[in-house]
Formats: C-alpha cells, structure tokens, sequence
C-alpha cells in the first residue's frame, strides 16, 4: 500500500515538473490553429473586407510594471494597428486570449517578419521591442490583457497560469469593444 502511494507520488510529481518545463519554455509569441473553433473561423474574410488605409493606430506602451493606457476603446467591424512596445529592461508578455478569440487577425509584425494566418494568445516583447498586432474586433465586450509572466502552460486555446505576479503588480488592462 505504501509503495502505490510512493509510486504515485513520483509520477505526480515528475508531471508537475515536465508541465512546469513546458510553461518556462515560452520564449516567443504564443499562436492557436487556424481551424481553432474558440476563434473567428471567418477572419480571413473579414480582414479582406476593411480598408486598411483607414485603419487607426493605438501603442500600448509598458513601462514600470504597468500598461499605458490600461483602457482601450474600440469599435466592432472596424480596422485597427497596436503597436506593442515594451520600455522597461526585462521581457513582458502581453496576453489577452479572449480578447485574440473575438478578433479577426490580419498579421503580427516584429523587427524581423511580418506573420499572417495565426490566431494569437499573447505576444512576447523582450526589452526595448516594438511589435504590431493588425486585427479587427468582431465581438462587443469587455476584454482583460495583463503580463502573463510566470510559470504557465500554453496549449493550443489554452492558457493556465497558476500565479500571474503582474495581476498582483497593477500589470492589467482592458479593451472595451462597443457595437
């Protein structure tokens, strides 16, 4: 009886740990699959549809542990550019999954490559980098973002972070999508 118990006691434990490895293995921009139900299955349509030159551009900007602005109005249907810039000297992740479910994404664009048919999680920024997110907002709602650093696992539509220390630290924000 005692050995059952040791013997599980070892499989948790090395579960916990390959989940912890998993989760500390983040080192980029987190992505879904493209036929991911939880997301806009029409959102190659729906980029295709907007006038990009109309698009407005908004920076979020993340300087001593907080998002400025930390609320972000927006419009459903509309066409937008967020440029992500991260000010202060350690990496930050932006993560914002059920607002990246509602939102049909026409590219992600770094220092190096523009990416386009990806459904997003969150978007890695390390010191000094600029990213830009081109989506347009298919859902009304309110949707919170916040620095998802911590230990975490990041599956394919899933999210799980058991500690976030930037909720704890005012490192959260929200967009409002009005009709």
């Amino acid at each position: 009886m005692v050995k059952a118990y040791v013997r599980s006691f070892y499989r948790l434990s090395a579960l916990v740990l390959v989940l912890g490895m998993l989760g500390a293995c983040v080192e980029g921009d987190v992505f879904a699959r493209l036929d991911d139900k939880l997301y806009v299955l029409d959102a190659a349509e729906i980029v295709e549809a907007v006038d990009w030159e109309k698009a407005e551009i908004f920076e979020i900007d993340i300087r001593q542990n907080e998002f400025r602005p930390s609320i972000i109005h927006l419009f459903q249907g509309e066409p937008y550019i967020m440029v992500l810039e991260n000010r202060d000297e350690e990496r930050h992740f932006f993560l914002a999954p059920e607002f990246f479910r509602t939102t049909a994404i026409r590219k992600l664009v770094t220092e190096k490559e523009e990416i386009t048919g990806v459904n997003l999680l969150g978007v890695m920024l390390a010191p000094g980098e600029l990213k830009e997110v081109h989506f347009v907002p298919v859902r009304d709602g309110w949707y919170d973002f916040e620095d998802g650093l911590g230990p975490g696992l990041f599956l394919t539509g899933l999210v799980f972070s058991p500690i976030s220390d930037r909720v704890r630290k005012g490192m959260v924000g929200a967009f409002v999508v009005e009709e």
